[in-house]
């Protein structure tokens, strides 16, 4: 008697998402973890994180945010999955300069407001054997649009060992302020969850169940939908306040901002260095 093997089939948003080593190559120091996720555009692909993780600083003071070191790393520790064998992944190194005295960083920042917008873009040398899982090559219902009090989702990394298979943890949230509108001038929004550090970086998803795009009165029409839609809603950065009500609180860049980096292509200096 032949047993049946169970086959996994995971959704494909939790195959977009890396989970990231932040650590020091020559010493080989691991800081911190973090999340990321893969976004292709033009034949590119990315690998999109936040500005504080690939420099170990606070965006705003440039601080160390670590108060047992002031390590700056230089490398992001990855399984990347693998093509020919379903459900097996290597381990791989990412470098995140192009030099080896770190003068030359490889990631790029935001065209207008720098490191103020907490998202980097790390351009991935891609090699045949592995799979990379583009965040922008999901089947998003982008025609309907986020609205205050959306459910969503942090898709990501929220403990420091590597998951099993490579897949991330769904964290529920709540959109928490109006998606059309900039907090802090910013294109950033909030979420009501409460998060831990190794999310930061992670997507965002909303979702939304019930009937769509139905008439002023409730009527269904030709373009009506019926059942669950979903939209991409940006990147998770981390908490806001140190207060145990504000913790609750998290920052979402906009998705928008991604392309905004990538067709800016402006490389970050090195300033947060001096500090």
């Amino acid at each position: 008697m032949t047993k049946k093997l169970n086959i996994i089939k995971p959704d494909y948003l939790s195959l977009v998402t890396q989970q990231v080593a932040i650590g020091f190559e020559e010493t080989g120091t691991i800081f911190s973890t973090g999340s990321s996720f893969f976004y292709e555009y033009n034949e590119r692909t990315f690998l999109i994180t936040n500005w504080h993780n690939v420099t170990g600083r606070n965006p705003i003071t440039k601080e160390p945010l670590s108060k047992s070191h002031a390590g700056i790393p230089d490398i992001f520790i990855t399984y990347l999955r693998l093509k020919e064998k379903s459900g097996h992944a290597e381990l791989n190194t990412i470098k995140l300069y192009n030099d080896n005295e770190m003068t030359k960083p490889k990631w790029l920042i935001h065209p207008e407001h720098k490191e103020k917008v907490d998202v980097v873009a790390v351009e991935i040398d891609k090699e045949d054997k592995y799979v990379y899982s583009s965040i922008n090559k999901a089947d998003f219902d982008d025609d309907i649009p986020p609205e205050v009090g959306d459910e969503c989702f942090v898709i990501g990394y929220p403990f420091e060992d590597f998951r099993y298979l490579g897949l991330p943890i769904w964290k529920k949230a709540s959109i928490a302020t109006e998606p059309s509108v900039n907090e802090d001038q910013l294109p950033k929004l909030l979420i009501d969850t409460a998060t831990r550090p190794g999310l930061s970086g992670s997507p965002v998803i909303y979702q939304r169940i019930g009937i769509h795009k139905a008439g002023p009165n409730g009527q269904l029409n030709n373009d009506s939908l019926i059942g669950r839609i979903r939209g991409f809603l940006g990147i998770y950065s981390g908490r806001i306040g140190k207060g145990e009500l504000q913790a609750q609180l998290g920052i979402v860049w906009k998705e928008k901002v991604i392309l905004e980096i990538i067709k800016g292509n402006l490389k970050s200096d090195i300033e947060f260095q001096k500090k």
